[in-house]
């Protein structure tokens, strides 16, 4: 018996790949999420108002790297990338600018989403409240809250700017269809 694979079997198929990709890929950002939180017991270095504390860049870096992530040291950020599929997930992480003492640290996050398709859209909030929990995740009630914030801006239509003592924004690239979370200390 000889079974033939149809145009429409390759695209069938295409899609069970890419949708085991992403549920692999969420799995592993549960061990990454560990990761940057095992690290904050670890680092009991205060890095005042300036980054988000506790975890420094490398160890983010190489939670990222751990799931597939491409990273390269551009000096004032590392910058990390994913492809799953036509699919595009980039990190920028920036240090701290002119604090030697704290050059390790991330001082802002760039997570974007590049060509995001309906398959994509659990991963990608998924993808961005990772990021945005970093700085409060010892606080469950306002990991809660800006999670809460990013589901209703991921799923709405404009831009928006949330503030815990950091700012968060929120935008999208019509000619791209990108999703971009900006995430920096606010003073």
């Amino acid at each position: 018996m000889t079974v033939e694979l149809t145009r429409s079997g390759r695209g069938s198929r295409r899609i069970v790949v890419g949708a085991i990709g992403l549920v692999v890929f969420l799995l592993a950002g549960l061990g990454a999420y560990a990761v940057a939180r095992a690290d904050r017991r670890q680092d009991t270095k205060y890095c005042g108002h300036d980054c988000i504390p506790g975890i420094r860049i490398g160890t983010v870096v190489e939670a990222l790297q751990g799931q597939g992530h491409t990273c390269a040291d551009k000096r004032q950020f590392w910058s990390c990338e994913l492809e799953v599929g036509k699919v595009r997930f980039e990190a920028d992480l920036f240090r701290v600018p002119n604090v030697a003492d704290f050059y390790e640290y991330i001082g802002k996050v760039e997570a974007r989403i590049v060509n995001p398709d309906s398959t994509t859209a659990a991963a990608g909030l998924d993808y961005m409240s990772w990021f945005a929990a970093l700085p409060h995740r010892d606080d469950p009630s306002t990991v809660g809250k800006v999670h809460g914030w990013l589901a209703e801006q991921i799923t709405g239509d404009g831009d928006m700017t949330f503030v815990l003592d950091w700012e968060y924004a929120l935008e999208r690239e019509a000619n791209t269809r990108s999703v971009e979370l900006t995430m920096k200390r606010r003073y």
